[in-house]
């Protein structure tokens, strides 16, 4: 089952695609309970969206604030016609797109930029911690922060069309339902994105190929020195994450892609599973305390 139709249940457990459409039908009928359950299934998925887009875990999380009042808001103009959860990408993905941030998108400029930075370390030794656990824990937010940039190299509807379709896991119809473009169109840009993604890791990235001289533990000390990781420790590994966070089953089957940018879409999925912070809804019963109460 792809990412795009499970969500986080009001129960902290999943709401597949048809519960989601039941829900939303009470929820636009004046089902204030409904509604708050529809809310809680779709602000994990909307807020990974978001992360994946911005690679800034404060943007996404007022993104995924505004989509969520807007999904709210606009519940009683879902006619049923696509699933819920194609619907509610179509709205987050026109707010994402007209939506001006000031993270880490403004700051990555080109695929050969991200590509200098790393060759410009490959030749760096492998970073020495006393703590094993501070060790993992700087490893995995490079490791995690180099895919989200290599995202923010892609222009945005290339990006948005890219994570839609190979990291969300939605069919050309859903993608191009959601972006509001022709399937063809889709395919257009799902390609533009392997393009430009293939060569940055072709040659470089050990996790796709082991032969290769890029080493997350040989960019710890670069991204310390250049405030990619901020003094304050990690910002990504320090996000709730689904207990499944890593899939073990997307590490070996990436060994076997023959396809660079299929291998790296596997790796990616095989990142922690963000969870949105719960705060959100508390600010969503503030925004709207005669729907949600």
């Amino acid at each position: 089952m792809s990412e795009s139709n499970v969500g986080r249940s009001a129960a902290g457990g999943h709401a597949d695609s048809d519960s989601l459409e039941a829900l939303a039908k009470r929820a636009a009928s004046g089902d204030r309970a409904a509604l708050g359950q529809v809310c809680e299934a779709l602000r994990d998925p909307i807020f990974r969206l978001s992360l994946r887009f911005f690679s800034d875990p404060a943007d996404a999380e007022d993104c995924t604030q505004e989509i969520l009042l807007k999904v709210i808001t606009h519940l009683g103009s879902f006619e049923g016609k696509s699933k819920l959860t194609t619907w509610v990408y179509r709205i987050a993905s026109r707010h994402l797109l007209k939506t001006k941030r000031q993270g880490a998108e403004p700051t990555v400029q080109s695929a050969s930029e991200i590509a200098e930075y790393l060759d410009a370390n490959l030749a760096s030794q492998p970073y020495s911690a006393a703590d094993e656990a501070e060790y993992k824990l700087l490893r995995d937010e490079v490791r995690t922060s180099c895919t989200y940039g290599m995202l923010l190299t892609l222009s945005r509807d290339v990006r948005l069309a890219y994570i839609l379709g190979d990291l969300l896991g939605l069919s050309d119809k859903e993608a191009s339902e959601a972006l509001e473009i022709s399937p063809a169109a889709f395919r257009q840009r799902l390609a533009r994105a392997r393009k430009t993604i293939r060569p940055i890791i072709a040659k470089r990235c050990g996790l796709v190929d082991e032969s290769n001289p890029c080493r997350c533990d040989r960019q710890i000390q670069a991204a310390l020195d250049n405030g990619l990781i901020p003094e304050s420790g990690p910002v990504l590994m320090k996000l709730e994450r689904d207990a499944s966070a890593i899939r073990p089953e997307s590490l070996s089957r990436a060994i076997g892609q023959l396809d660079v940018a299929e291998r790296f879409a596997d790796l990616f999925r095989s990142e922690p599973q963000f969870r949105a912070p719960e705060r959100i809804m508390d600010q969503l019963r503030r925004a709207c305390p005669d729907l949600l109460g």
